[in-house]
């Protein structure tokens, strides 16, 4: 930041010459004092009787010295803090106030698509949504789809070696696509979750029951409701009952989401 003002102030006690100024660059707040003299100098800076700094200048013979001192702070609820300091945090909910080391005051907390543990860390927890032709993100957003083709629901950075598509299909209707299978690919294999909840691995059937199964670090299981599919490294849950796909993510916090579930 540029220099935006200072203050000088000059005074004669005795024999020594004092000399104090005073620096604002911005946010940041500099104090200079110079003693010309023989004894002790002392400025203290206070807020409400509470002292924040002390700069003192002690010449044992007569001359001149001088000390500097960084006096930049934050005022929050009529308390001054010092740069670098926590002015207050709750971590049952994530959030937290700090007084910058260029003493600004700064509020973190959880993210648009994260929640809070109860411990201090925000994990994502959000839920993409396909059923019919409609797309509902992971942002709430919706869309259709309008024609019969393969997208990509969901891919991460994180993962070049996963993703997931949605096959859309007409049925009855042809003006109308739907939901028709979603399938898996991961390290160069395709899982595809079909109608009447079977599932096939590349060109084989697999024989899946309410026990999960691990196929290619993707646990597989199957009852009454649907079929699921769960990559446990990035705890990523995949849901798929014939007309419905959910993609639940609970991972670390920062993850991307690419594809319709990033953004419809």
């Amino acid at each position: 930041n540029s220099l935006r003002c200072s203050v000088q102030i000059t005074m004669q006690i005795g024999s020594s010459s004092i000399s104090l100024n005073l620096f604002n660059f911005g946010t940041e707040a500099a104090m200079f004092l110079e003693a010309a003299g023989i004894g002790l100098v002392a400025f203290y800076t206070r807020v409400s009787d509470v002292l924040i700094n002390k700069v003192e200048v002690n010449n044992i013979v007569y001359k001149s010295q001088n000390d500097t001192i960084d006096i930049s702070g934050c005022r929050h609820s009529g308390t001054v803090y010092k740069p670098g300091t926590v002015v207050n945090s709750d971590p049952q909910i994530c959030s937290s106030v700090t007084c910058s080391e260029t003493a600004t005051l700064q509020t973190s907390g959880c993210g648009p698509l994260e929640h809070c543990q109860g411990n201090g860390i925000c994990v994502s927890a959000s839920t993409c949504t396909v059923t019919g032709p409609t797309v509902i993100d992971v942002q709430g957003h919706m869309n259709s789809i309008q024609d019969h083709c393969a997208y990509s629901l969901f891919s991460t950075p994180s993962l070049p070696d996963f993703l997931v598509l949605g096959n859309f299909r007409d049925r009855r209707r042809k003006d109308v696509s739907f939901l028709d299978s979603v399938t898996l690919r991961v390290d160069g294999h395709d899982i595809h979750l079909e109608q009447g909840g079977r599932v096939q691995l590349d060109d084989s059937t697999l024989t899946l029951s309410s026990s999960p199964q691990l196929v290619h670090g993707v646990q597989l299981s199957k009852d009454q409701t649907g079929v699921t599919a769960e990559l446990t490294n990035l705890k990523i849950s995949v849901f798929f009952d014939g007309n419905t796909a959910q993609i639940i993510l609970k991972g670390p916090a920062g993850s991307s989401v690419e594809g319709l579930c990033g953004n419809s």
